[in-house]
């Protein structure tokens, strides 16, 4: 292969970079305004190593992108964010979104970092997962030593190892339930921890979006993820385990906007993505097939709220295209 094609970004790359490049973008915004609006020394220092950290991320991708000419997207800035707006979410609120953002990107940078292929792209992706790691970490001990952490369930440990003897591990629709397997409800967790948040942060952005169409669309966003929160929380409490709490009361009475209804929007479109790839991940090891069932449903309605997300932005003209492929067909037809 010809020195100029190795050392050319390959198009997986330049996703992985582009993709990353507009969530930096609109983190950044989101920690300035959580840092801006803390009341808690330890919790805001939280949010500054995380805004520190996400600002040296974007800073290693515009340099990788500009040594391979490639346009940087224009993501969002410091008109998409009014620090000055009143305090929309609480302090507790805030933690558990920079544990939220953490835990979507570690699981993005490790597939992020096997797929690529140059040497400074795969230096970043290290120095990424380190970062967030460091995020996660402290995020989790501010949350212990103050009492936060989230209610997780115990099971008690089995005598010895087992193998299972007949189908009636896989259940049925109408046959009696085992009880839930620790890889279903750490995987039910995740979804539930995650909608939990979501729903409060969606709560804060109908409450404050300037136009009336997107109040109501984060709304039914808001109610949408709500619903899928209790159905999960319903496969825990059906077998005796504690759900997650609600962050409902954690967001305050504000009708001021915080950011941009361009970032709101796209902020939604994110999390949802984050949402539904924890429901993908979750169908592959889920082995009762009542619950296989309930996650193509869910999975089914996110696909919807989600295509409906993208069409509003298009309308809008705020939603960025990435690099294409050439259009060869175009190309021979001109």
């Amino acid at each position: 292969m010809p020195q100029e094609l190795k050392d050319h970004l390959t198009a997986t790359e330049v996703g992985v970079l582009w993709k990353q490049y507009m969530g930096a973008t609109m983190a950044t915004c989101a920690f300035d305004y959580f840092s801006a609006k803390s009341r808690d020394t330890e919790i805001q220092q939280v949010i500054d190593y995380a805004r520190q950290v996400t600002r040296e991320k974007k800073g290693r991708i515009e340099a990788i992108m500009r040594s391979d000419n490639y346009p940087l997207p224009v993501g969002f800035t410091e008109n998409d964010v009014d620090t000055q707006a009143q305090p929309l979410y609480s302090d507790r609120f805030a933690l558990s979104y920079v544990r939220a953002m953490a835990r979507f990107a570690l699981t993005t940078y490790g597939l992020s970092l096997t797929t690529s292929l140059r040497e400074d792209v795969r230096k970043h992706f290290h120095a990424s997962i380190s970062e967030v790691k460091e995020i996660d970490e402290r995020a989790a001990q501010v949350e212990k030593t103050k009492g936060l952490s989230l209610r997780e369930p115990y099971i008690s440990s089995p005598e010895k190892a087992e193998f299972v003897q007949d189908g009636s591990f896989l259940g049925g629709f109408f046959a009696e339930k085992r009880p839930l397997s620790v890889v279903e409800i750490a995987n039910i967790l995740m979804g539930s921890h995650h909608n939990t948040t979501v729903s409060a942060f969606l709560m804060g952005f109908a409450q404050t979006a300037g136009s009336k169409e997107l109040r109501e669309f984060f709304l039914r966003c808001k109610q949408i993820t709500q619903k899928q929160a209790a159905v999960l929380s319903d496969m825990l409490t059906s077998n005796d385990l504690p759900a997650p709490m609600s962050f409902g009361s954690e967001v305050t009475a504000s009708t001021v906007a915080p950011f941009s209804d361009k970032l709101m929007l796209q902020h939604t479109t994110l999390i949802l993505q984050a949402g539904l790839s924890y429901y993908g991940m979750a169908l592959g090891l889920m082995a009762r097939v009542d619950l296989t069932a309930s996650y193509v449903r869910l999975m089914t309605e996110m696909i919807q709220v989600l295509e409906d997300a993208q069409m509003l932005m298009i309308r809008h003209k705020w939603l960025e295209q990435p690099p294409l492929a050439e259009d060869r067909r175009a190309l021979v037809l001109r």
